[in-house]
Formats: C-alpha cells, structure tokens, sequence
C-alpha cells in the first residue's frame, strides 16, 4: 500500500471495515512495516466504559451507539486544526479505554486512526482524514467467534459464534448501509 505522503506534512489515513476485517492487524503489520515511524490511533479506545453502559450497551458493545463519537470527532478535529493530541487506547485484558496513552506531535508526519465506523454519515467524520481506506472483506462469523472466545469476551466458543452473528454482524451490516464510501479506495 502507497500513502501520498509530502515531506514537512502531516497526513492523516483513515483506515475503516467490518468487524474482523483485519484493521488492526493490517494497521500493526503491513503499515507499520513501510512507514516503521507512523502513529496509530485506534477508534476502540473511544469505547464507552463498561461501568457507563446499561445491560443493552454492554450486549451490544461495539456497536455505533457504543462509542463516545462526539469526544471522537472533537480530539480528530483538533488533530487536523493543530497536528497534535493526546489520544486513549483500548486494553483487551481489561476491556476499557486507556486514557492518555496515544501521544501525537507536529513532528509525527504520518497518523492512521483505524475503527469500525470511520465513514458513518451521521458522526461526519470524512473530511478529517487525507486518505481513506476500506478494508474489503467478507464477514466471517467462524473467526469473529473465535477472537470473542479467545479475548475472554465469551467463555466457549459456541457463545463467541453466537455473539459474531448476534451482534457483529449486526454491526457490519449497519456499517456497509450506512457508510458514506465516495473517494475511498477499497483494500482487497
């Protein structure tokens, strides 16, 4: 992958898809492998805590409605208008944001903020990014499933594949119908 990239600015790559699209990992070794000095602002450390969400919150989380978008969208704002801010992070052993734990600077050129729902129409958030990406692959429930088994999300692998249909699927298809995908390049 080729970022147009100008010396002496700062570029701002967006990098979206459905859940289990591979976002994260593409952003931590395929990215960071051609650009070893690019900082990466994940949109899961803009979760809701879990202490702040109701019963269907905590059933549905990860899904738009689980995620302080507004904060999001006012730290990306300032982001663009300055070139510098301080970002949280999400810890899977804890399952909650990390605050502060994201620094960027002026002298930090190149800045990929990965999520789920980077090109909602409704959070408007396009404009804050040089370049988009969508990360085009299909929803796999088996391997969704098995990361909720795995993390500690679900306690067998049965209620992980039953919560990627439920509610990770739910999610992707609300992303695909609800995305604003003009001027994005699409990543096979």
């Amino acid at each position: 992958m080729q970022l147009n990239h100008k010396e002496g600015k700062q570029t701002i790559v967006a990098i979206a898809g459905v859940p289990g699209s591979g976002k994260t990992y593409f952003c931590k070794n395929i990215i960071l492998q051609q650009y070893p000095n690019a900082k990466i602002i994940p949109m899961d450390g803009y979760h809701i805590y879990r202490k702040d969400l109701n019963e269907e919150g905590l059933k549905r989380r990860g899904a738009a409605f689980t995620f302080d978008h507004k904060r999001f969208k006012t730290d990306l704002t300032n982001l663009r208008e300055t070139g510098s801010g301080s970002f949280p992070d999400f810890e899977h052993s804890i399952k909650d944001p990390v605050e502060n734990a994201i620094q960027i600077t002026k002298e930090d050129s190149i800045v990929v903020v990965e999520g789920l729902y980077l090109f909602l129409k409704q959070w408007d958030l396009k404009h804050l990014f040089d370049q988009k990406f969508f990360i085009d692959r299909e929803f796999n429930a088996q391997l969704i499933g098995q990361r909720h088994f795995l993390c500690g999300i679900e306690d067998t692998l049965e209620k992980g594949i039953k919560r990627a249909i439920e509610n990770d699927q739910v999610n992707a298809e609300f992303i695909l119908q609800n995305s604003d995908f003009c001027d994005v390049k699409f990543i096979k």
